[in-house]
This record gives structure tokens, C-alpha cells and sequence, in this order.
């Protein structure tokens, strides 16, 4: 199976015991990404974690890029990237990071976008 790799982080399928494919995120430096894969896990073998998966990686990588943890990223960083991947923002977006990629459609990079919630 090929797998996308830019950097250290690529999408990796998992097969469970069950015969069922899930993904999560690997870091060929650190291992499984701990964060992406609590978050997949809640949608493991539901036919969207793979999609997920690629969407999540792609903001990991974007991250990375504009030396941000999840830790520190604030909404102004989030609109940003939703600008840089095609939706339709006002003011400046940043620097591309997907070179040679088409634009994500509007209708993922019009997606409503909310902070997690702090307990």
C-alpha cells in the first residue's frame, strides 16, 4: 500500500482484528500522533475516518508549517488556512503550503468552524 508522506507525518491505514480498516496519523519520528488519533478513534471503521484522516494530517502539516502547536492556535490562525485552501475570506491569507494542489471545494473550506470547548 503507498501512503502520502510530506515531512514526518503520513496517514496510516490500521487493520483491526474484525477484518475492518481504520486510519490514524503516523510520525515517522515519534510514532502515532497521540492527539489525531484520540480524535479518530471516535470514528474509526465509520467510512469517514479515512477522510478525516487526510483533512487532519493536511492541518497537522499546516501547522507545522506556520510553527504552530494545536496548543496555540487561535481562530485569526484558523481563518487563515481556511483562505490558503480556497475558501473565500476577507484579507490576507498567508503563505501556500500545498504547492502544486488544487483548492479544497467551498463547500469543505465554508465548513463552520468552532473552538473546542475548555472544561
Amino acid at each position: 500500500m503507498r501512503t502520502l508522506s510530506i515531512g514526518q507525518l503520513r496517514v496510516q491505514s490500521v487493520l483491526h482484528g474484525h477484518g475492518r480498516e481504520a486510519y490514524t496519523i503516523f510520525d515517522s519520528v515519534r510514532g502515532v500522533h497521540g492527539g489525531a488519533d484520540r480524535y479518530l478513534a471516535g470514528y474509526a471503521c465509520s467510512g469517514s475516518d479515512r477522510t478525516y484522516a487526510y483533512l487532519l494530517v493536511d492541518h497537522l502539516r499546516w501547522l507545522e508549517h506556520e510553527g504552530l502547536t494545536p496548543e496555540d492556535v487561535g481562530f485569526g490562525d484558523l481563518e487563515r488556512n481556511m483562505g490558503a485552501i480556497g475558501a473565500k475570506i476577507a484579507g490576507p491569507y498567508g503563505r501556500p503550503w500545498r504547492v502544486g494542489k488544487r483548492p479544497y471545494g467551498n463547500g469543505l473550506a465554508g465548513a463552520q468552524v468552532t473552538a473546542p470547548r475548555r472544561a
